[in-house]
């Protein structure tokens, strides 16, 4: 049997919706389809309706055919075959809505040509499919989605760029196959010419969408106006006149005099005269009276309208319109002009007072670049009202919302007429996000006007408005009347609060069921005010005791008022009391019951098992290798070796004769033998000295020697030599003569005499070489045996003693002895068919409570996966474990997993980084449910885990990125102090500051470059609380924040600048030029504040938006080109600017930027009441700073002037034209003939400057020479030409006569 939540589909699968809109819910969901085999399937339904890309579809094909399986979209390698489609069609059958972005690159072209040529005829890819979202810039992009199109497709959205030739085949073809009921069309260009007759037979169509040229045109105007299903239309209005917008009405049912509004009264076309009666028209009239006939007319069925243009141009298609509208969503261009608003607001409430539900106001892109300027402090603030005083009755409106960057002002006027005009409003917003500094005062609406409004409309639940709190009258606090039950939900924004006690006692009167109170924390956010931001705290605070104060009082007080007295009557009533006499017959019924208790007996067997565990010890000892070096010190000393006469000794010479034999054995070749076979003496006497220097003979021949050789030499040495003892004969009675079977040529000396030696002091190695024992105690060890080929066993006998015998004897054995690095291992052996038995089996004991047993039983086939560098079995086998971990929500567990098998001794490293990527997918869900502690206990091992590993360096710049994010919201949270405040930002800009992502390899341009710039924001909100604490103000100032601002330069150098100016990324563009100006301002480094905004101002979404973002980029450039010191690089630029077609534009800046470029006195007072007035205003020059350099600006550009037309002048004169006192004007000079701009000297006591350095006779010669050059070449060019003109003239004489 099925659960309960299955036996509704509708109700499963609004369930599986929640789950896939939160965070993470995909991933949430993939697990519920895992989890049992009933929620599979609708689980896996509502996983793949909605696909964003072909790519999880490619993914289903198997991997031998893919070029890379991470990336199924770089195409294929073989050609699919129908096999290789049975996953694929499984769950395309599931896919409702699919979309494509050509601009992703993420699909390659050549993957279409083979799904074509492969995919099974007599089945679709998308047999289900309903809608197709469809974006491209190229013709061959628009043809890969013929393959799509189908009869079950219903909803189609292709917004496509220029120049597409074959858009009328496609159109054709989509019309011919397809009965939508919902088109969008976005494009640059215009619509074609048949565009209405290729989608004639789209009849079906209820949501309509054209935002491109000609979407106006009258023709295309008739066809909307004849869809007969049509609920929504989206037009774009931008950009066309008036006419234009009125001519899209111009055809709509043409020949039936409904083409104007005038005319949808009357139908008489005017054939027929007064006199004759239209029983047809009066038959409908009386139909349309009660209600009975259908309106046929233009847009009957239409109930919302989303127009996006000017004001005037919204209002002339409103005009047009005679359906009741339910939803009206407006984009305009922000500010609109008050006329055009009150004619569109009267119209609203004419046209749909009866019918509208929903109206939003929202501004265009384009008028929301000075909300982007305004938010770096650089732009004068908003300050456009938007009046609401023409709404006068729309008593079905709901829900109302104003979202403007520039239109903020309401006034109390303003809500008091929405109060009257929308009685059931239930939610409003009026500009929330708007902000109100200082400059500007305080916000128009107070907390006595919101009283007003939620007495007035008694369904509103949502407010979100910008005020001043203030007010509180009494007379307010005193009435029941203005209390509110329904207000549940107020935001305020950058409201301004100064008494929160005041505030929150007044809140509690006019809401006392007031859920949520938000306002604006973020430090970081443009416009935040600490002060504001910590009163609403503190009232939001009190606000729930005093509301619990409030509810209890209202429960004991009772409204006074006129107490009605009480109405009394007066009655008689008869008090006889009746008594009546009954008797009962009670007797008991008695009954026998007999009950026989028999006790069952049951037995029980209980099996008790005994639990074992099993616990692998790592006891691989440590090893050292040390290397000794030992050199013996040798010593030569020459001994009398000549035989003497036996002495009663003999016997104990004998001996020792015979040891130091066997000791100089092997210092004997066959070339000793070559000599005849000396009689036996009876005596011989050795020292003692000489046998020490004949044992560090042989150590040195013997060991040492052989040992400091390669082992290769040694061997072909060593095997060269052949002992053979075949030939010696050993007689009994005399000494043997000793031969060999090979004789080299030449001899070797020795010092000891030779016929001392007997033959049985020669010993046989062969035979000691296959001897395993040593009879004689003064035998030494067999060098031969060191240096054989088989040296590998005597590794073995060696390490025979340890239990690692056995692995070293495979090692030196296996053919990879040389490659011991994890990675480089080869796979010795497939382990898939154990690792699919054992993961059921451990899952089984988990889920029995045995975490623990079901562990072990992982380690211990992970282990040989591991040393068998099966790769892909020991990734499956440490996801397993880590997921076990998780979900038992044991942490502790968890991280202790994680750092043992990421350290465990040749640990694969994608398996390590398969678990590092398992784990940060859950990190969102272990701070929602877990905790902000488990959370970071995660966080820091994973990046213990990635420390040092150069593999994992983009997961370890993610996590830290997340760390830095938390410390730098606990500078926001309330319940923090300065100090924690200020070390948790530090320790934010610390974490990211100590990433060099620039170096990481695998990390994507893009998300590099974004690090970088996170970095650089963090570095400026600390170099700016530093400045803040020390009073530091400019780069003049030591200490503060200065490290910091370093550091944001230095960051800046790391931004590659050809890679912003790509047209995706503009917002990373926008991003660093801002904290580049920040930096540059700071600095007062005026020319690269104006450098940058040029370069804002070059992008092209800025500079096309001339009346708005581009128009605030100019004119910032010219305000820090001018404020910036004179040089060749600032003169360059300012007259760069000055000959741009789009400064000319901007006539005051043009003006001032003119006066710079010219070479004329500038007299300040002018400059002030010309410029003055409009500067001050500005953001840039509000403050004495700016306004002072460009003061001393002017001076330089003045005495300048001075320095070209004159050589010599007055102190007096110099002081009157710039207007300055003589002190200020020494000072002016010096500052500019110490920067090398001009050169001067002045003479003090005659109060004379000169202008022009002492002239050499050099120089003078040269000037004279050249003028004497050019004054030669003029009397040349006058005699050529007089000589021309007599020429000329004696011509005509001659012809003359």
């Amino acid at each position: 049997m099925q659960p309960i939540v299955l036996r509704d589909l509708d109700a499963t699968n609004k369930l599986f919706e929640a789950i896939l809109d939160a965070p993470n819910g995909r991933r949430m969901l993939s697990r519920v389809a895992r989890t049992c085999r009933a929620l599979c399937e609708p689980a896996l339904n509502i996983l793949w309706r909605d696909l964003d890309s072909l790519v999880p579809i490619l993914w289903q094909f198997p991997g031998h055919l893919l070029r890379k399986n991470r990336k199924p979209g770089m195409g294929f390698v073989k050609t699919p075959t129908e096999d290789d489609w049975k996953p694929v069609l499984k769950y395309s059958e599931r896919v409702r809505q699919i979309t494509y972005n050509e601009q992703a690159n993420n699909v390659a072209p050549s993957v279409f040509a083979v799904l074509e040529e492969s995919r099974p005829r007599s089945v679709q890819i998308f047999p289900h499919l309903v809608e197709l979202n469809w974006k491209v810039e190229t013709s061959a992009g628009l043809d890969r989605s013929f393959m799509f199109l189908s009869p079950q497709l219903r909803a189609v959205n292709l917004e496509v760029g220029t120049r597409f030739p074959q858009l009328d085949t496609f159109l054709a073809d989509l019309t011919s196959r397809t009965k939508l009921t919902s088109f969008s069309f976005i494009s640059p260009t215009n619509l074609p010419d048949s565009f209405t007759e290729l989608l004639g037979r789209q009849h079906l169509l209820e949501k309509l969408v054209l935002m491109a040229p000609g979407a106006l045109a009258p023709g295309v105007g008739r066809w909307i106006a004849s869809l007969p299903e049509l609920k929504t239309l989206r037009l774009d209005l931008t950009g066309r006149s008036m006419i234009a917008v009125d001519g899209f009405f111009d055809e709509i049912r043409p020949r039936s005099g409904d083409s104007t509004p005038g005319s949808v009264i009357s139908t008489d076309s005017g054939i027929y005269s007064d006199e004759e009666v239209d029983l047809l028209s009066i038959r409908k009239s009386l139909l349309r009276l009660t209600g009975d006939l259908r309106s046929k007319g233009s847009f009957a069925q239409m109930r919302k309208l989303h127009l996006t243009g000017d004001v005037s141009n919204i209002a002339v298609f409103i005009k047009q319109i005679m359906t009741p509208l339910t939803q009206l969503e407006l984009v305009i261009e922000d500010p609109p002009d008050r006329a055009d608003w009150h004619d569109l607001s009267a119209l609203i409430c004419e046209k749909f007072e009866d019918s509208l539900q929903s109206l939003r106001v929202t501004a265009t892109g384009s008028s929301r670049f000075m909300d982007l300027v305004r938010s770096t402090s650089r732009a004068e603030p908003a300050s456009g009202r938007l009046s609401l005083e023409q709404f006068t009755s729309l008593p079905c409106l709901k829900r109302l919302e104003f979202d403007l960057p520039e239109s903020i002002i309401f006034t109390d006027t303003d809500v008091q007429c929405l109060s009257k005009a929308c009685p059931n409003l239930e939610i409003l917003k009026l500009c929330p996000l708007a902000r109100f500094p200082p400059v500007t005062g305080p916000p128009k609406i107070n907390l006595d006007t919101i009283a007003h409004l939620i007495s007035s409309c008694k369904k509103l639940h949502t407010l979100a408005a910008v005020i001043n709190a203030k007010g509180g009258n009494k007379e307010i606090l005193s009435s029941i009347h203005a209390s509110s039950k329904s207000l549940l939900r107020l935001y305020v924004g950058h409201s301004w609060i100064d008494d929160s006690l005041q505030v929150a006692i007044f809140l509690s009167h006019i809401a006392p069921s007031l859920e949520t109170l938000r306002w604006i924390q973020e430090k970081n956010r443009p416009g935040f005010v600490e002060a504001n931001a910590r009163n609403w705290q503190s009232a939001s605070d009190l606000l729930p005791h005093l509301q619990g104060i409030r509810l209890l009082e209202r429960q004991f007080t009772r409204e006074t008022g006129h107490i009605v007295p009480k109405v009394t009557f007066d009655r008689s009533v008869d008090a006889c009391i009746k008594v009546i006499d009954r008797g009962v017959n009670a007797s008991p019924k008695t009954h026998n019951n007999a009950v026989q208790a028999s006790p069952s007996l049951v037995s029980q067997i209980v099996q008790t098992k005994t639990n074992y565990a099993s616990i692998f010890v790592d006891a691989t000892p440590s090893t050292v290798d040390a290397s000794i070096e030992a050199v013996t010190k040798l010593t030569s000393k020459e001994v009398d070796a000549v035989p003497t006469p036996a002495v009663p000794s003999e016997v104990e010479d004998e001996k020792r004769s015979d040891s130091v034999s066997r000791s100089v054995q092997a210092l004997l070749t066959p070339s000793t033998f070559l000599r005849a076979p000396p009689q036996r003496p009876s005596v011989s006497l050795i020292y003692f000295p000489s046998i020490i220097g004949l044992f560090s003979l042989v150590y040195r021949l013997a060991i040492f020697y052989p040992l400091s050789l390669p082992s290769r030499i040694f061997q072909a040495a060593a095997g060269s030599i052949k002992w053979s003892h075949a030939d010696i004969v050993k007689p009994q009675d005399q000494a043997p003569a000793v031969t060999l079977t090979s004789q080299p040529t030449g001899a070797v000396d020795s010092d000891i005499a030779l016929d001392t030696l007997a033959a049985e002091d020669i010993h046989d190695y062969a035979h000691l070489e296959n001897d395993q024992k040593y009879n004689s105690p003064t035998d030494e060890v067999n060098v031969a045996t060191w240096v054989h080929p088989k040296w590998k066993e005597q590794i073995r006998i060696n390490n025979t003693g340890t239990r690692h015998s056995d692995w070293i004897e495979r090692t030196l054995n296996s053919s990879s002895y040389r490659f011991i690095m994890s990675d480089n291992k080869k796979q010795e052996k497939d382990y898939t068919s154990e690792v699919d038995a054992l993961l059921p089996e451990a899952e089984a004991t988990v889920k029995l409570g045995k975490l623990q047993e079901g562990l072990d039983k992982i380690f211990v086939l992970e282990k040989q996966t591991r040393n068998a560098a099966d790769l892909a079995s020991t990734t499956r086998l440490v996801k397993a474990a880590v997921e076990h971990c998780y979900k038992a929500r044991d942490f502790a567990l968890l991280n202790s997993t994680i750092l043992v098998l990421s350290k465990k001794h040749g640990q694969l490293k994608g398996a390590v980084q398969a678990i590092v990527e398992l784990a940060i997918g859950w990190l969102d869900e272990i701070k929602q449910t877990n905790g902000v502690s488990k959370w970071l206990e995660v966080v820091e091992t994973l990046r213990n885990v990635t420390e040092g590993k150069i593999f994992l360096e983009t997961p370890r710049a993610r996590v830290t990125m997340l760390l830095a994010y938390y410390h730098e919201g606990l500078t926001t949270a309330s319940t923090s102090t300065l100090a924690v405040q200020k070390e948790s930002l530090q320790t934010a800009s610390d974490l990211l500051s100590d990433l060099q992502v620039e170096t990481y390899s695998s990390m994507d341009r893009r998300e590099k470059t974004e690090f970088i710039l996170e970095q650089m924001r963090l570095l400026i909100a600390v170099a700016r609380q530093k400045d803040a604490e020390q009073g530091k103000v400019g780069k003049d100032a030591l200490g503060g924040g200065e490290a910091e601002w370093v550091k944001v330069r230095v960051g800046g150098r790391k931004i590659n600048e050809e890679f912003l100016k790509e047209q995706d990324n503009e917002d990373l563009k926008l991003k660093f030029y801002d904290l580049m100006i920040q930096h540059a301002l700071h600095q007062s480094n005026y020319l690269d504040a104006a450098k940058f905004y040029h370069k804002v101002w070059e992008t092209p979404s800025i500079k096309n938006d001339t009346e708005d973002k581009g128009r605030a980029a100019l004119e910032h450039i010219v305000y820090y080109v001018v404020l910036a010191p004179h040089d060749n690089e600032q003169s360059d630029m300012m007259h760069h600017l000055f000959i741009d077609s789009a400064l000319s534009k901007l006539d005051l800046h043009y003006n001032l930027v003119k006066c710079f470029t010219t070479r004329e006195l500038m007299r300040w007072p002018g400059i002030e009441a010309i410029y003055g007035e409009f500067l001050r205003k500005t953001p840039v020059f509000n403050s004495e700073k700016r306004w002072e350099d460009l003061h001393t600006r002017v001076i330089e550009h003045n005495i300048r002037v001075v320095a070209e037309y004159y050589t010599r002048i007055t102190l007096t004169r110099l002081t009157s034209l710039l207007d300055l006192t003589v002190k200020q004007t020494e000072e002016t000079l010096a500052r500019l003939v110490v920067s090398g701009t001009i050169w001067a000297r002045i003479d003090r006591p005659a109060g004379i400057i000169s202008f022009r350095n002492k002239r050499s006779a050099e120089d003078v010669m040269n000037d004279w020479s050249s003028d004497m050059q050019k004054l030669l070449g003029l009397v040349e060019k006058t005699w050529m030409g007089m000589n021309a003109a007599q020429a000329a003239q004696s011509r005509v004489v001659k012809t003359s006569s």
